[in-house]
């Protein structure tokens, strides 16, 4: 089976540890983008967030655009846009108009949100973030099929009004739903929705959800869309160091950014509830893609034999912009090439 592999997660993130201005952060995004497709990658992932002390990515589609420009053949996503957070008619034009600029190489994944700050600081409820899911999810597809809609102040209908700027991929860009609760494995399975499961899955889950999943659009009647799954990834000549060197610091990362918003079926846990919490930290620390070169190949195979046939690998994370892109390199040469069929 083949096996699609990208880069992933981009957050324009200012933190007191590694401050930097927007323009510049922006700026390295572009030129990171020449990067990533110089080295062979599928496609470039970025993260939405909002109202947040570190800043993140609240426009991630003004830099896709800016990095569509300076690159021929590399893929923009979004893992995840909160999409209960748009206004969906305008989003969709957005995304018509970058995929066009783009020359049809944008994907979008959208994600429920879970920070109740984001919700709070756009005056919307958080408990309704699943019906506007629904709706958006609708909305888009719809519009970027040509089929109009307006909107009464309460919910999007069709209306008689022109439709939105055609995006350059038909009949859009490919939606993929972030998350494996029911519900957004039924609404992804439904509309022939690709998906893109989280980072802490073994093997044996993500063959058992690509079944799911397989199942589900077989009974929607609907034509299949992709499998792909993120997965925190390191990689260095000699395995156990690579392992010691980036273990030591996921733990303690996780931990407090988990123990400080986690919330599992409703209530908060994080740090009030710590055996949870441990329980999923010890997932965090078990199923990351990290080792040499073979053991990377090795587990990639592993995740294309369960039923994905792309991979996100996270090897942006809490270091510096130098040394992920020097993990992303050695992979390119080592790893990449037996997915690609290229020369190392």
């Amino acid at each position: 089976m083949s096996l699609d592999i990208g880069v992933g997660l981009w957050t324009m993130q200012s933190t007191v540890s590694a401050p930097s201005s927007m323009p510049a952060l922006y700026r390295r995004f572009v030129d990171d983008a020449r990067r990533v497709e110089e080295l062979g990658y599928h496609s470039m992932w970025m993260a939405e967030h909002r109202f947040w002390y570190d800043g993140w990515c609240p426009a991630p589609f003004t830099a896709a655009a800016a990095a569509a420009a300076v690159t021929e053949r590399l893929r923009f996503g979004t893992g995840m846009l909160l999409l209960p957070q748009q206004d969906p008619l305008r989003l969709a034009e957005t995304v018509a108009t970058v995929d066009r600029l783009a020359g049809g190489r944008l994907d979008v994944g959208v994600g429920l949100g879970h920070r109740d700050a984001e919700f709070d600081g756009l005056g919307i409820r958080r408990a309704s973030r699943g019906a506007r899911m629904d709706e958006a999810l609708d909305v888009l597809q719809a519009a970027w099929s040509g089929r109009p809609w307006s909107h009464d102040g309460t919910h999007f209908h069709y209306a008689d009004q022109p439709p939105l700027p055609a995006p350059a991929q038909q009949p859009g860009p490919p939606l993929w739903i972030g998350g494996m609760a029911d519900a957004a494995l039924q609404r992804g399975m439904d509309r022939g929705l690709s998906f893109l499961l989280p980072q802490t899955l073994y093997p044996h889950e993500v063959a058992a959800l690509a079944e799911r999943i397989r199942a589900g659009w077989q009974a929607a009647g609907v034509a299949p869309g992709r499998i792909g799954i993120l997965k925190d990834a390191w990689i260095g000549e000699d395995g156990d160091e690579a392992r010691e060197w980036f273990l030591a610091r996921t733990a303690v990362h996780y931990r407090e950014e988990a123990g400080s918003w986690w919330v599992l079926k409703g209530r908060a846990t994080g740090f009030e509830e710590p055996e949870l919490l441990d329980r999923q930290l010890r997932r965090i620390v078990e199923t990351p893609l990290v080792g040499d070169p073979d053991r990377l190949h090795a587990d990639l195979q592993e995740l294309a034999d369960a039923g994905a046939d792309l991979v996100v690998l996270r090897f942006n994370f809490d270091v510096t912009a130098e040394r992920s892109m020097q993990a992303m390199s050695l992979f390119s040469r080592t790893v990449l090439p037996a997915f690609t069929g290229a020369t190392p």
